[in-house]
């Protein structure tokens, strides 16, 4: 994406628009020397060139005229013919005001992101993302049984035992489990296939191949809510921390509640262990959490909580590079690209990707197949799947979406969409180095506060994504980026009982997402993110930032907490992420309370089966893809019985 940036930086105009850009630059992303980052003459010619686009020409020279105006009216002078200090002290305030900071914000992207790529910037930040090419080996045998849309005729028509949906958590699972017993599976991905090679730390371009857009997976209610979500084999456990945890026996007693008899932790703890022995399930190295361990230690004990205990990760041999959320680098965290996966197509399976699949093949109400379709070269191609079962799993957003096309009308299907919202918080400690390039990003948890619903865990992010969001940004981009590796971030996870609903949009691949925090759910994120300030404060940091989607709020001490907690912000003010989408297709022992059975059939509808993050009846309060992998086990085992006692009849 870096490269796509820079090349509409490209073309040429007057020296007059020239030198505005220039002063523009100079103030906002230069910085003293000694200060920050440190732009070269090859970097300074592209951010000063002039965008190839015209329409992208036209906004950026219309908002620099407006920046422009703006100067004018304050000071009575242009912005451009103003010195350095002026131009700062005006951007600075900009910055801070409600009304300004975004369209401060949107104007400076593009060139925050070209010079946060550089890599000249990244060595002055010690936070070098880019990673060699992996050399390629010999291919392996399952390999040759992966096809991509590239490779297919204009039609194509196929007939298996099992169709498989999706590559994720529950996917990928499901296909291994049904292959092994000697089942023909087909899996069809709609992203394409990575490996390591391809996993460079080059982030914007890996955010644009192994991300859903960003834009359409927002939830809207009191704030936006923005949930990533994975398009690549291996769904969105290509791009998660790699955190491992079994479901809570409080959530499963629960279940059983709800008349989900056979969610015993007895019953499920089988699963439990064969998911953690393949993906090689061990506490993080603490070398490779750094820092922060420390940090947050003090913090805590001065506090009066428990030390921070390590998270179980699915990174055997993990190498600390950082970039967990784009692609393991190293192949260590065993998602289900490099564990399920291989294993299913070890054994037999089929995987067709870049396709999507967009209806499903009935015979009166019983589902025997699907028609995917995708683009090659030569132009549109169709792969036809008939099965003897399909499983849909593609996910809490998408899967609701693609059910609700093809008529399926339960009144559970798209609502009870539980998110974990979480927050988080950064602090400044200008003694300290986190190595934040090169550690694990979600290492190490505090859970006093777990009866509460609130868990609490790093969340550290790479170089581009802090220089992206800023939380020093009032002091302009340079200033923010020299700050990362002296910038420490937690997050808070809440186990929420407010309830979304997905249902679809205008467009198949866009659903449409609400979901609105109750006021109980606002009140102990709140409660989250005090604690997590005054941890801070009280491991020593100069500075605390609690990110907002307009303003970012800059604590400094008690008082200045106080002050803002009685400033009553709204969910607004506070920047709200959600990262483990559940629920909206869950199962329930009785057609009136859910979407699937407890074996996970949709409810009337013979042959059809989801297995993802859809399927889970409640919100957790824990990372959910060790859940999400044990129940589509015990499901697809179920399923491979019933398939192997009837083959043949």
């Amino acid at each position: 994406m870096s490269e796509i940036i820079r090349s509409l930086f490209k073309g040429s105009r007057s020296d007059k628009e020239r030198y505005l850009r220039h002063q523009f630059i100079e103030a906002w992303l230069m910085s003293d020397e000694g200060a920050g980052w440190q732009i070269n003459a090859e970097l300074m010619s592209i951010l000063e060139a002039t965008p190839k686009s015209q329409v992208m020409r036209w906004s950026l020279h219309g908002m620099l005229g407006g920046v422009e105006l703006a100067h004018w009216i304050w000071a009575g002078k242009r912005f451009s013919r103003a010195d350095l200090t002026a131009r700062r002290q005006f951007l600075s305030r900009w910055s801070q005001s409600p009304t300004w900071s975004p369209w401060l914000h949107v104007l400076t992207l593009p060139w925050q992101s070209i010079c946060l790529e550089d890599e000249s910037v990244q060595r002055q930040m010690n936070a070098c993302s880019r990673k060699a090419a992996v050399a390629g080996g010999e291919p392996m045998r399952w390999q040759q049984q992966i096809t991509p849309a590239e490779s297919l005729e204009s039609f194509t028509d196929i007939e298996c035992d099992v169709l498989v949906v999706g590559t994720g958590a529950g996917g990928a699972v499901a296909a291994y489990e049904l292959a092994r017993r000697g089942l023909a599976v087909v899996m069809v991905e709609e992203g394409d296939y990575y490996d390591r090679r391809d996993f460079n730390g080059d982030i914007a371009h890996l955010i644009h191949k192994l991300y859903r857009p960003p834009v359409r997976t927002l939830a809207w209610g009191h704030t936006l809510i923005p949930i990533p979500v994975g398009r690549s084999v291996g769904g969105t456990t290509t791009i998660n921390s790699g955190t491992c945890m079994r479901t809570p026996e409080a959530v499963l007693k629960d279940w059983q509640s709800q008349g989900l008899k056979g969610f015993t932790h007895e019953t499920m703890l089988p699963y439990f262990q064969a998911v953690e022995e393949i993906l090689h399930v061990q506490p993080a190295a603490a070398k490779y959490v750094g820092e922060i361990f420390n940090v947050i230690s003090t913090g805590a004990q001065a506090l009066g909580m428990r030390l921070p205990v390590l998270l179980s990760r699915n990174a055997e041999g993990c190498d600390g590079q950082g970039l967990c959320q784009f692609g393991c680098p190293s192949g260590a965290k065993q998602s289900t690209d490099v564990s399920f996966v291989p294993r299913a197509l070890a054994a037999g399976a089929f995987l067709y990707t870049g396709l999507t699949v967009d209806s499903l093949l009935f015979r009166e109400n019983c589902v025997e197949g699907a028609m995917a379709r995708g683009r090659s070269s030569q132009g549109a191609v169709s792969l036809k799947v008939r099965a003897r079962a399909t499983i849909i799993s593609t996910g809490a957003l998408m899967t609701p979406t693609l059910l609700h096309s093809q008529g399926i009308r339960q009144p559970w299907l798209g609502k009870n969409l539980s998110l974990h919202p979480a927050a988080v918080v950064a602090a400044y400690f200008p003694e300290c180095n986190f190595n934040n390039s090169a550690s694990i990003p979600q290492g190490l948890s505090l859970r006093d506060m777990e009866h509460e619903g609130l868990v609490f865990e790093g969340g550290t992010p790479p170089l581009w994504l802090h220089g992206m969001m800023g939380p020093w940004r009032a002091e302009g981009a340079a200033t923010n980026g020299s700050r990362y590796q002296q910038t420490a971030y937690f997050g808070v996870m809440l186990k929420d009982t407010s309830r979304g609903e997905v249902r679809p949009g205008l467009v198949r691949d866009w659903p449409y997402i609400t979901y609105r925090m109750n006021d109980e759910d606002f009140v102990r994120i709140k409660r989250g993110i005090d604690v997590l300030v005054r941890l801070f404060l009280a491991a020593g940091a100069t500075r605390v930032c609690i990110p907002g989607l307009i303003q970012h709020a800059v604590i400094e001490n008690l008082d200045d907490l106080e002050g803002f907690w009685r400033s009553s912000p709204s969910q607004r003010r506070f920047l709200i992420s959600a990262y483990h989408p559940l629920g909206t297709a869950r199962i329930s022992d009785h057609p009136n309370h859910g979407v699937c059975n407890p074996e996970h059939q949709v409810w009337g509808v013979p042959e059809l089966y989801v297995m993802d993050g859809s399927s889970v009846p409640t919100s957790l309060g824990a990372n959910p893809q060790v859940t999400i992998m044990a129940m589509a086990m015990r499901a697809s085992r179920l399923l491979a019985d019933r398939l192997l006692q009837t083959q043949g009849e």
